[in-house]
């Protein structure tokens, strides 16, 4: 049997990409005020101050589109609450729930409809995926098994293996348990295991913005930490170098957050316009994703589309809204019940700590949102849209700058042109390097 290229090879002797992403970290926080080794790597790397998030703003949709390289109408995780088939019409469903991986494999016969980047790199080098947000978006991350995915949830090796404490840390989902998920990721796949791709992805400062006022000693706390394990990759990273290794290190996050200034219960408000049966009948169904929001129509309830249209873009809670193939200009598409698309009302105002971007959720019973003054994304605020990433090694000019758009999608392709592997069936492409 002919062997898959570069499968007996050691994989540290090709090159290797690493991944770094802190979870919710705006562009506009990414100062040497805040977060000083951060800055400073952006100053040593090519920069790219026009990068964008997906729709919705949200990290387990994000965390597939930058596996895969494609845009959530081509991998199929709508956002973080989905719409999935429920009799004659359809049940919302968390995607952060560790069991969602089984749902949508039981709703549609798959997971994701294209390979990940472990799928993809399975054969060559392998990847390894330490997470610490939630469970879907760890999980989507590669979410047949091809990789290595580590977990506070659970822990899973090639063709599901469960692994044990000794073979995979169990973290706190705080500060501490990103710096011990860092230090174990440096020491043990960095140093020791050297798989072809490596991805840490740190829960702050996401989860800090969630608990707290953005601009608030609790925020920038969590923006410190994620510099401080950002700070132990490129340690490692630089020993590596210095012994000779060809290393692509990228770093970034998947969405940024805006102040909560207000909530509305979406579902409620079809109800008592007369567009939904009821407030848990299958019909016509809306899957909160913080400021954005989906709505799933059961095919006995098509005929409503156009009111229940006309009924958002009325009300002054609402920013834009989206159906049919309208939906593709935010990397969605109608189908499978998905029928409508809209981002709740933002504004440029600060808040307390002068900080810009404030947002109206979409709630419910299941997902009541943020507080009031709490950061929060979702929808298409700018603030929460705009990530940052930068590209040190690999060909990337040093210290440069990058000003065209660029997307979350555009991350898989950029590290396949690096470990020289196709990257055919992207919508995402390779990252300029100068």
């Amino acid at each position: 049997m002919n062997e898959l290229p570069g499968a007996a090879r050691d994989p540290s002797s090709m090159g290797r990409a690493v991944l770094v992403i802190c979870d919710g970290h705006r562009a506009d926080f990414v100062r040497p005020d805040t977060c000083p080794r951060i800055a400073d790597f952006a100053a040593r790397s090519r920069s790219f101050t026009n990068h964008r998030a997906i729709f919705p703003s949200a990290t387990r949709a994000s965390s597939a589109s930058i596996a895969t390289g494609c845009w959530p109408a081509t991998h199929g995780l709508h956002g973080n609450m989905m719409g999935l088939p429920d009799g004659d019409g359809f049940r919302v469903h968390d995607v952060g729930d560790p069991a969602f991986v089984s749902k949508l494999r039981n709703a549609f016969g798959r997971t994701l409809r294209v390979p990940t980047l472990a799928e993809r790199l399975a054969p060559y080098g392998g990847a390894i995926i330490a997470s610490n947000v939630s469970p879907g978006a760890a999980y989507f991350q590669d979410p047949d098994h091809f990789g290595h995915v580590v977990h506070r949830a659970g822990s899973y090796g090639p063709g599901g293996k469960v692994l044990g404490p000794d073979q995979a840390p169990v973290v706190s989902h705080d500060y501490r348990g990103d710096e011990v998920l860092a230090s174990w990721f440096c020491e043990t796949v960095l140093l020791e295991r050297k798989p072809r791709l490596a991805v840490l992805w740190l829960s702050n400062p996401d989860s800090a913005m969630h608990a707290d006022k953005l601009g608030s000693q609790t925020h920038l706390d969590g923006i410190a930490c994620a510099d401080r394990c950002f700070g132990m990759v490129e340690d490692t990273i630089s020993k590596l170098r210095a012994k000779g290794e060809e290393i692509l290190l990228l770093a970034g996050s998947d969405h940024g957050q805006e102040t909560v200034q207000d909530h509305v219960p979406v579902k409620l408000r079809l109800v008592e316009a007369g567009l939904k049966d009821a407030t848990d009948s299958n019909d016509v169904v809306v899957a909160p994703q913080g400021s954005g929001g989906l709505v799933y129509l059961a095919d006995r309830a098509k005929s409503r589309l156009p009111a229940i249209m006309s009924f958002l873009c009325e009300q002054p809670w609402i920013g834009q809204v989206f159906a049919g193939e309208e939906m593709r200009l935010l990397g969605q598409e109608p189908g499978n019940g998905l029928a409508i698309a809209f981002s709740m009302a933002a504004s440029d105002d600060v808040n307390e700590y002068g900080v810009p971007g404030k947002v109206t959720l979409c709630i419910s019973d299941e997902k009541p949102g943020k507080p009031a003054g709490f950061g929060s994304h979702g929808g298409l605020g700018g603030y929460e849209r705009h990530p940052f990433l930068m590209i040190n090694g690999g060909g990337f000019a040093p210290g440069t700058v990058e000003h065209g758009v660029t997307r979350l999608i555009d991350i898989a392709p950029t590290i396949l042109r690096f470990l020289n592997l196709p990257r055919s069936g992207m919508d995402g492409l390779a990252l300029p390097q100068n």
